[in-house]
């Protein structure tokens, strides 16, 4: 005949306890991965950000000296804010319409990391209008002026390529880096008038 006690108090536990032990090892598992999850969107969306911002910053440079009437134009300022680094440029065109000044909207234009707010603007001279362009995710913006032979250079009149780095950090921080993961994209940009 079989026992049809049913289970004893030991057995009980016993049972408790690896069901408990399984299950907090799939909820660890499944917090972890989460994590991993989030932190890898946020990074890809940080590159994404990056990938925006090189691609508009790069449409302005390559407008950069477009001068149709020849009246002179100072194609760029480096570092217009006077500071000690290559974190902002000023860069003028005559493209909106091409009328042999500089004065229309989008012609005249600085391009500056925020450091305070961890984005880009975009200063309209002309308008004097200040634009976040970017998520809150930017921690360095650098231009690098190189003349035709690609020698880094400080002489406004030849530079003929701008290198712009652009580095993000994620807002998620990763337990296994021990920090928010960061990305930098750089890219080098001809300009249109160039000596």
């Amino acid at each position: 005949m079989r026992d049809e006690r049913g289970f004893t108090l030991i057995e009980f536990i016993i049972a408790a306890a690896i069901t408990t032990a399984v299950l907090g090892t799939a909820v660890l598992l499944a917090s972890q991965l989460q994590q991993a999850y989030t932190t890898e969107l946020d990074s890809a969306t940080v590159e994404e950000e990056l990938r925006f911002t090189l691609d508009w910053i790069g449409q302005a440079l390559r407008n950069t000296g477009s001068d149709p009437y020849n009246t002179g134009l100072t194609a760029i300022v480096m570092n217009p804010d006077g500071n000690n680094g290559n974190d902002d440029i000023r860069i003028r065109a005559d493209v909106n319409p091409p009328n042999g000044d500089f004065t229309d909207a989008n012609e005249d234009i600085t391009i500056a990391l925020d450091s305070a707010n961890d984005v880009i603007t975009r200063t309209d001279n002309s308008t004097g209008a200040v634009v976040d362009m970017t998520e809150g995710v930017i921690t360095a913006l650098l231009f690098t002026y190189l003349d035709s032979d690609r020698n880094v250079t400080a002489a406004p009149g030849s530079v003929a390529y701008v290198r712009v780095t652009i580095t993000g950090q994620s807002p998620s921080y990763n337990a296994a880096l021990g920090q928010n993961p960061t990305r930098t994209l750089e890219a080098e940009f001809r300009l249109r008038t160039r000596p």
